[in-house]
């Protein structure tokens, strides 16, 4: 298996204290130097750690004072990984389901979970809201015959995925998904609390587990002031 850089390790280690409130909006972050003897490693890598959460948004550098977590109103969702929600984001998410049912998916859902006309799926429908914002609406279809515990299973911390691990036997391993915009229906409007044919950004997404069958399609709703953020390395 293949070791990871030092400077994911140290960014990760960072964005981790920065989701637990370990490190507050506005604090200042450790030094370059004091991170360097902690981590046993250069202060270019540790640099290299600053400048990915700098570019996702998540810390700013201010001349001669240093280097500070972002406040509240830099918001943004990391799609560097496929991790619940609440880990795409840095402020407070409070999750709320909206309904859960047991149902034939339509056609397209059935197409792309390689179901047979008649097999039957979760339908599961969440609102998140980011400190004390409605910021986007999901939608996820799980195969019953995926995850056959998931229609009476209390959703864990309101991650779907941590509840497919840890209740379900289930563990998701790779994704693909589509993004593009959309105009919100009466349906969305209400729930985001936004004016009908207001503009939102729309994603649809599959996911797999590690033997590449898809577990998961899953179609969101977000806010435009909650921007995809996403990492390109060369």
């Amino acid at each position: 298996m293949a070791t990871r850089p030092m400077y994911e390790v140290i960014r990760d280690d960072l964005l981790d204290r920065i989701n637990t409130g370990a490190l507050a909006p506005e604090s200042r972050l450790p030094s370059e130097k004091e991170l360097a003897e902690r981590y046993g490693v250069s202060r270019m890598t540790v640099r290299q750690a600053f400048d990915a959460l700098v570019r996702e948004r998540l810390v700013v550098r201010r001349r001669g004072a240093g280097s500070f977590v972002a406040p509240r109103r830099a918001r943004s969702r990391r799609l560097n990984r496929l991790v619940p929600f609440g880990d795409e984001v840095t402020e407070d998410v409070v999750t709320t389901e909206i309904r859960r049912a047991v149902l034939v998916p339509p056609g397209e859902i059935a197409e792309v979970l390689d179901l047979d006309e008649a097999a039957e799926a979760v339908r599961l429908v969440r609102l998140r809201t980011v400190d004390g914002t409605p910021a986007a609406v999901q939608e996820s279809w799980v195969p019953v015959a995926a995850a056959p515990g998931l229609a009476r299973a209390e959703l864990l911390a309101g991650s779907l995925y941590r509840t497919l691990a840890e209740r379900c036997g289930v563990a998701v391993s790779w994704a693909e998904q589509e993004i593009t915009a959309c105009a919100a229906t009466k349906e969305l409007a209400g729930l985001l609390e936004v004016a009908v044919r207001a503009p939102l950004v729309e994603a649809h997404r599959t996911t797999h587990d590690d033997t590449g069958r898809a577990v998961e399609h899953a179609r969101s709703w977000t806010r435009p002031e909650f921007p995809f953020v996403v990492r390109l390395d060369t």
